[in-house]
């Protein structure tokens, strides 16, 4: 904006020879914009059409008219405005204008937005608020939002943005990344076992997606970070399920059987309606408990296929865990009471399961034929003893990851021993 003053105190621009159509009233609304109410803008101009239309303007927008002298030399003339009480937007200084975020190393981390109004995390969310970024002045008026999660002990921790940056980073892709052209045929039987167990792993990601994408439109926003890390979750789910179903098809051997007892204890889990009982149930528990599976598939995995595929799966699922785990500890130091709400969440679910059989028999027998490499009657004994120890080795690792979360060992071996035998 070009700008001479004609009085020292007073604001001026230089409209040239603008016309209203060719920008006129936009050069003089945001130069009103950046004053207070009864202040006087000097508007010089060469177009003697100005006149008429700002004198129009004014009406129309509540702004004051002042009647101006006889034009000057050269045929300049000289307006004046007096701006109105009725507010278009805030004022600059209102706003966060000239607060920088810092760059460290050339990057701009997402923790790093701190900065300003955006910096200010309400105790509740304000439904008016909406859709608005963090930071943003919402107008008066705006309409209220419906969303459930609105406390910031519930849906914001401060590091929420690190396990975001950390998804971003590691985001790997499912036609490119695996070693798709090192499948090699395997025997009928140990085929059929991967295959199975793929199966398997596909619909309990289903579950893994689904539970955290309908958190994500019920978080308020202003929680961004949270709301920003789930849409990454569902992102890492959709590629797990992707590479799962196409290793089960890769090979000849092709999508297995799917138990009712699997589908009831994934559905349970979709049916959680309190967004801090559904994490611990999916990620804590469910998710903690497919980092062993996982790692239990990449050791004993026939092949460079499936071994790499848990190996990527895994990691990614190693971070939805570490971050629950964060996030409730960070939610059951605000509120200690809240753990006995997640205690009758594992009560209650394993009262809503008792009548459902337990694991899927074939992925049981999956398991043990993955790790004896086949059913030869010389290798089956040490499949199930690695199928022995990979059970053994999820309730222990299940028991410390409660113990983490603040349940004292003896309550944590209890809720554990009462998980979903289906593992999710």
């Amino acid at each position: 904006m070009n700008s001479t003053s004609s009085t020292a105190s007073r604001p001026s621009i230089d409209a040239k020879r603008l016309t209203a159509s060719e920008g006129l009233l936009l050069l003089v609304t945001r130069a009103l914009d950046r004053l207070k109410p009864g202040q006087v803008l000097e508007i010089l101009s060469d177009e003697p059409s100005a006149h008429h239309d700002l004198a129009a303007w004014c009406r129309l927008n509540a702004h004051k008219w002042l009647e101006t002298p006889a034009a000057p030399a050269a045929g300049r003339q000289v307006f004046h405005i007096e701006k109105g009480s009725a507010l278009r937007i805030l004022i600059p200084a209102e706003l966060d204008w000239g607060c920088h975020a810092e760059i460290k190393d050339g990057r701009f981390d997402t923790r790093d937005w701190l900065v300003g109004h955006a910096a200010e995390i309400r105790k509740t969310a304000l439904q008016s608020d909406g859709f608005a970024p963090r930071g943003a002045i919402v107008e008066e008026g705006s309409p209220d939002f419906t969303f459930d999660v609105v406390d910031r002990e519930l849906a914001w921790n401060e590091s929420a943005a690190d396990f975001y940056e950390q998804a971003t980073a590691g985001h790997w892709d499912g036609s490119r990344d695996i070693p798709w052209q090192k499948m090699t045929a395997l025997d009928a039987e140990l085929e059929r076992a991967v295959c199975q167990l793929m199966t398997f792993l596909a619909e309990n990601e289903f579950s893994a997606l689904y539970v955290p994408a309908k958190w994500i439109a019920r978080i308020h926003p202003h929680f961004s970070e949270t709301v920003l890390f789930l849409s990454t979750q569902v992102r890492d789910e959709a590629r797990h399920i992707e590479v799962f179903v196409k290793r089960a098809l890769v090979n000849g051997g092709g999508l297995q059987f799917s138990s009712a007892s699997t589908q009831a204890s994934l559905k349970s889990l979709l049916d959680q309606e309190d967004f801090i009982q559904a994490s611990f149930l999916l990620s804590v528990l469910g998710e903690g408990t497919f980092l062993d599976l996982l790692r239990f598939v990449e050791t004993h995995a026939p092949e460079p296929v499936t071994r790499e595929i848990a190996r990527r799966t895994r990691l990614d699922e190693t971070r939805h865990v570490h971050f629950a785990l964060t996030h409730i500890r960070s939610v059951l130091k605000a509120e200690p009471a809240l753990k006995t709400k997640l205690r009758a969440a594992v009560l209650n679910r394993a009262s809503a399961l008792s009548g459902v059989k337990g694991l899927n028999p074939l992925i049981d027998e999956s398991l043990a034929i993955l790790a004896a490499g086949g059913l030869s009657p010389d290798r089956l004994p040490e499949g199930l003893r690695a199928r022995a120890g990979l059970y053994a080795m999820m309730h222990e690792n299940r028991v410390k990851r409660l113990v983490a979360i603040g349940f004292a060992e003896h309550e944590a071996a209890e809720l554990s021993a009462m998980h979903t035998p289906n593992f999710m």
